[in-house]
């Protein structure tokens, strides 16, 4: 049997004005079209609000979860600037076009660690969820400039690190010394895409390293669960898809095996955070201007390290994305890696620069999700701005 979920009301400025009614309705229009099992309903909502879709959900039969970022803020929880990741340069690493959704905490600084946990406490407490889907857990992304995003080397994680017998500061060193080889950048974007290159030669410092990033990542979102369990609730997680993981310390089996279902990342035509061309693509500009490569050489590098049948260029993963074909193979290595129930996420939303879809590549990425193992779909970013018509697409390319 094939489960769907849906995400919907990610926060934003028109939330506040959005009529209960109105929101319910859509809700309803968006059942009326598609099974969906789960509904994953975001933060900063009003009480009416979220009250009137816990409704739609329980006469639907579905599951309403708290869609909670994690280890970025929620407009609830504030991180503090010190509590900031620490990249390889030393200093804070900040936010997607500094946004402060897409700032993170680090996961071994005590004190963020425990206000981060301390807010999900509360956003589930009395509360009319049944799930929560636990967003934001990883590093920051450092695909566009490893040599400043690539994280943490705060105080707090040198002291875990040494738990773990890892010199954090040598490893980090080790890297800095790698920038300012001919051959460093290369060897940096291999290890960012796949943690095992390092074994076996002089970088083996740096694979404890990718391995010390993953135990920080697992560890905190086991904290996160026991949080959620208390509650009774049950947990998605969301994860990048398999080609990225390596980049911002997700295992994916690792944290699943405390979870009931993962959603990955498989945006295949998103140039924004998360889409697999946007963050393949940003490494490779960094390798070409930092590596003395052509942008396509440094795509071709990529496509050799991760294994996934890419475009040929640079121009052609912008404009077209990743094939059927690559999607279906990133499915197959999630479920790999120890995922038991899996979601592909698709996105289904046109947004001007961003993304560009249309019916018949909607239907191709479906079926290779279905053909290829996945139970199921995570319909994203947000019902609110996904036209209707794309949920009928949907159903039939998969068959529900």
């Amino acid at each position: 049997m094939s489960t769907f979920s849906i995400q919907y009301l990610e926060a934003g400025p028109h939330i506040a004005d959005l009529p209960p009614q109105v929101a319910a309705a859509r809700l309803r229009a968006a059942f009326e079209r598609l099974p969906l099992a789960m509904v994953l309903i975001g933060w900063q909502l009003p009480d009416a609000t979220l009250q009137a879709c816990a409704e739609v959900c329980e006469q639907a039969g579905a599951t309403l979860y708290r869609w909670q970022p994690l280890l970025t803020g929620d407009g609830t929880f504030t991180p503090h600037p010190e509590w900031q990741v620490i990249g390889l340069n030393g200093q804070p690493v900040a936010g997607f076009q500094q946004m402060p959704e897409f700032t993170f905490v680090c996961p071994n600084r005590p004190a963020a660690a425990n206000a981060a946990l301390d807010n999900l406490d509360r956003a589930l407490t009395n509360a009319p969820y049944r799930g929560v889907f636990l967003d934001r857990i990883r590093w920051p992304s450092p695909a566009a400039d490893p040599g400043a995003q690539f994280g943490c080397f705060c105080p707090d994680c040198q002291r875990a690190a040494a738990e773990q017998d890892l010199d954090l500061d040598a490893a980090r060193q080790l890297l800095l010394e790698l920038l300012d080889t001919p051959d460093g950048p290369a060897q940096i974007a291999r290890l960012l895409l796949d943690a095992a290159c390092s074994a076996g030669d002089a970088l083996t410092p740096l694979g404890a390293l990718m391995q010390f990033r993953v135990w920080s990542i697992t560890r905190f979102v086991g904290r996160a669960i026991q949080v959620a369990r208390a509650h009774g609730l049950a947990v998605g997680l969301d994860g990048f898809s398999p080609a990225l993981t390596p980049m911002v310390g997700q295992d994916l089996g690792a944290l699943d095996a405390g979870a009931d279902w993962t959603k990955v990342m498989t945006y295949g035509h998103t140039l924004a955070p998360a889409g697999v061309p946007f963050e393949l693509a940003a490494l490779a500009d960094w390798l070409a201007a930092r590596g003395g490569l052509s942008g396509d050489d440094a795509l071709r590098l990529i496509a050799q390290t991760t294994g996934l049948p890419l475009p040929d260029t640079l121009r052609a993963l912008r404009g077209e994305g990743l094939s059927p074909e690559a999607l279906g193979d990133e499915v197959r290595h999630a479920r790999a890696s120890g995922v038991r129930m899996l979601l592909a996420g698709i996105e289904l939303v046109d947004i001007e620069g961003i993304t560009a879809l249309g019916d018949a590549q909607i239907r191709a990425d479906v079926a290779a999700f279905r053909d290829h193992g996945a139970d199921g779909l995570a319909l994203s970013w947000d019902l609110w701005a996904i036209p209707l018509g794309r949920l009928d697409v949907v159903r039939d390319a998969w068959g529900a």
